[in-house]
């Protein structure tokens, strides 16, 4: 796609996070390229342009995978990258303050699958691509967690010895359909996994937050003992203070969706492979406050029409 697909694309869907969630479009800050299919330099100048602040759809297997001790950390497009780009294309121009929050890849148990490393699992830039070899149980889903977690936080022997981890920022990135249905031991392998880090006597400097409060960390690092003082204070990159006390940006008085709303569309897009009934929920207030009705039913929300004709319809102006 071109500079303008590119935003017709990402621009879009802020707009319609920011209608039918009811939320400012500027709490929108990074995006993710459909199937992680990047692309180049026309899909950073439009981040550039568009009040975005960071991608996080470029995999990397150099820095991750079974060489994660050395993953890479979040970096800005100041200068070149030394990323490796194992989806074409990855931007070659600078892009100065503009984020990228690398996807370190993961090792699944698929022994024998990489002829490169006959010993190794195969790579999975996203948990739905992970396979989970033998006896689908969450025991299973737990070790190849916590063996790609241990990788990137304590280290790891190798030919040339102990590889210490560097502790870089690491993502778990999949769909919601991985937990749904019979994959519930995705969900209860996950979630053990999760108690388990968070364990404040064996990982006490491991916190679980967004991509971007990780971004807000890195402009400002603090040391362990600091961030410790701080604890869940508004100051901190990880604080969750306002989250808590439902203060600030999350004011329910101020921020009302008013619970949601199924919205019914007859869609005829057959050169984007979209026909028949869909469903949509929304919420049933604009983030004024105001009444939302759905979009007529042949108004399916998409590119050109990103809220069906719903007002107001705004985009994130800096």
């Amino acid at each position: 796609m071109d500079v303008a697909g590119w935003k017709d694309e990402m621009v879009g869907v802020r707009k319609m996070i920011g209608q039918f969630a009811s939320i400012d479009p500027c709490e929108v800050k990074g995006m993710r390229a459909p199937f992680l299919q990047g692309g180049g330099d026309n899909q950073f100048q439009m981040l550039a342009e568009n009040n975005f602040t960071y991608d996080c759809s470029w995999p990397t297997r150099t820095y991750g995978y079974i060489d994660a001790e050395t993953a890479l950390y979040p970096y800005t497009l100041d200068f070149a990258t030394v990323q490796d780009c194992p989806i074409k294309p990855c931007p070659k121009c600078s892009y100065p303050g503009l984020w990228v929050q690398p996807m370190i890849d993961l090792e699944d148990e698929w022994l024998g699958s990489n002829p490169q490393c006959p010993t190794c699992g195969n790579v999975c830039s996203m948990l739905d691509g992970c396979v989970i070899m033998g006896n689908q149980t969450k025991e299973h889903v737990y070790d190849m967690l916590m063996k790609n977690f241990m990788r990137v936080y304590h280290g790891e022997e190798d030919e040339f010895g102990f590889q210490e981890g560097n502790k870089a920022p690491w993502g778990l990135y999949m769909h919601a359909a991985w937990f749904f249905g019979e994959q519930k031991f995705h969900f209860d392998g996950y979630k053990m996994f999760l108690e388990e880090i968070t364990n404040t006597t064996k990982y006490p400097d491991v916190f679980i937050v967004p991509v971007q409060a990780g971004l807000e960390y890195m402009k400002k690092p603090a040391p362990m003992s600091v961030l410790q003082n701080w604890g869940k204070k508004d100051i901190s990159p990880f604080g969750c203070e306002s989250i808590e006390n439902e203060t600030g940006k999350y004011d329910k008085t101020k921020n009302r969706c008013g619970g949601s709303q199924s919205c019914r569309f007859n869609v005829d897009l057959p050169a984007d492979g979209i026909q028949g009934e869909r469903y949509m929920a929304i919420c049933k207030r604009k983030a004024d406050g105001t009444i939302q009705n759905c979009p007529g039913e042949d108004r399916y929300p998409w590119l050109g029409d990103h809220c069906g004709g719903n007002t107001p319809c705004n985009d994130c102006i800096a």
